[in-house]
């Protein structure tokens, strides 16, 4: 099924875990280059390199697609669905010959892999114009292609997917009512959590690791979005028609109260029992839009007593966290990570202490008058 030979892949990943252990220095330079030399990898770019190539390789489909455009557009202009459904084709063997001359990773590839899906689901659109057909479309093809050519982006096409079927079932096939809408989703996200940490726990998927850790957080995220009160009420004015007046709420208004707060308060109580920080850093985030989200409808107190009592209470929080885990060295710290970038810190420093140092030049004034003899006699008059 994979595009890509398989030992080529994970050379790939163990050569970047080797530049990550050189970097929290448990290995050497030399060490490093050893690694480097006796394994073969993928032809594969940096993150900016690769975003020019991809940008080149739209740019390049385009060019593809236009050329042919000028010569098919008058043959069949009646069925214009065709000419689509042959620009997937091109990008679906545009990424063949990609992946067959071992481009991984280097953003030609991504820019075929990427832009066959989406003309692929427009021709589909074109053609039947169901947006569930669409969304089914995707969520197959997007799955497939992340499957065979490791990409990542397609995992997250495949969760759009997924929850754009379910979404559309019910809002335009009426399916199920749509105060149900949340629950789903809710339960589209435990569900998509399930399906990552059981694969996630599997040798075979080590090569897909980070499709696995994109829909990771793409399932935290559907969790939390599809009960957070602010989501659920404007889609209850949007879908259901429901009219939030004065004195009154949406149906299970205390429930979507209660989830909103709860919901990242579990992500983080769970992070810091398992240590994640992805999970944190997504719980973190998400309290902090369960604030605005409940400042966005009512207003407890003026804006400047609100940020006054905020910024007290995580200097307080910052503060004793720091004094309980500063001499603590394993667990949750305060001892900074051996692979974080020092250097950042060092730098910031220094720009603050220069920025406090007054670079000014002091000009000494000196007592001592010149000219006209005035010191030991030895010099001339100021007159002729």
């Amino acid at each position: 099924m994979l595009a890509y030979n398989k030992e080529l892949l994970e050379n790939g990943l163990l050569l970047t875990e080797a530049k990550r252990l050189f970097k929290m220095k448990f290995i050497s330079k030399e060490q490093l280059n050893a690694v480097v030399q006796q394994l073969p990898q993928l032809q594969s770019s940096t993150i900016f390199i690769r975003f020019g190539f991809f940008l080149l390789g739209l740019f390049l489909f385009s060019s593809i697609a236009g050329f042919l455009a000028m010569f098919l557009v008058n043959l069949i202009s009646s069925n214009y669905q065709v000419l689509i459904y042959l620009y997937a084709i091109i990008g679906f063997v545009g990424s063949e010959v990609f992946a067959r001359k071992s481009f991984y990773g280097h953003g030609l590839d991504d820019a075929f892999v990427l832009s066959w899906q989406v003309v692929f689901c427009a021709a589909i659109g074109a053609s039947f114009e169901s947006s569930t057909l669409v969304f089914a479309v995707l969520f197959v093809i997007a799955l497939l292609s992340c499957i065979r050519y490791v990409n990542t982006i397609s995992a997250l096409l495949c969760c759009i997917g997924l929850v754009g079927f379910f979404f559309t079932l019910i809002t335009e096939l009426k399916v199920l009512s749509s105060m149900y809408l949340p629950f789903i989703g809710l339960t589209l996200a435990l569900l998509i959590y399930a399906a990552y940490h059981k694969w996630n726990t599997n040798s075979n998927y080590f090569i897909h690791r980070n499709a696995l850790q994109l829909t990771k957080i793409f399932s935290l995220v559907l969790g939390y979005a599809s009960v957070n009160y602010m989501v659920v009420r404007e889609l209850s004015e949007s879908l259901m028609g429901v009219v939030v007046t004065k004195g009154n709420d949406i149906p299970l208004a205390f429930l979507f109260y209660g989830l909103t707060f709860t919901i990242p308060l579990v992500y983080i109580y769970f992070a810091l029992l398992k240590k994640d920080r992805t999970v944190l850093t997504v719980g973190l985030l998400a309290l902090g839009y369960s604030f605005f989200t409940i400042r966005f409808y009512y207003s407890l107190m003026p804006i400047e007593t609100a940020l006054i009592l905020a910024g007290v209470l995580l200097f307080a929080i910052s503060f004793f966290s720091i004094k309980k885990l500063q001499h603590k060295t394993s667990g949750i710290t305060f001892q900074p990570d051996r692979d974080a970038n020092s250097n950042i810190i060092l730098n910031a420093q220094a720009l603050i202490i220069n920025s406090q140092i007054s670079t000014k030049p002091v000009m000494d004034e000196s007592k001592m008058p010149f000219g006209g003899g005035g010191f030991s006699g030895g010099g001339n008059g100021e007159n002729f």
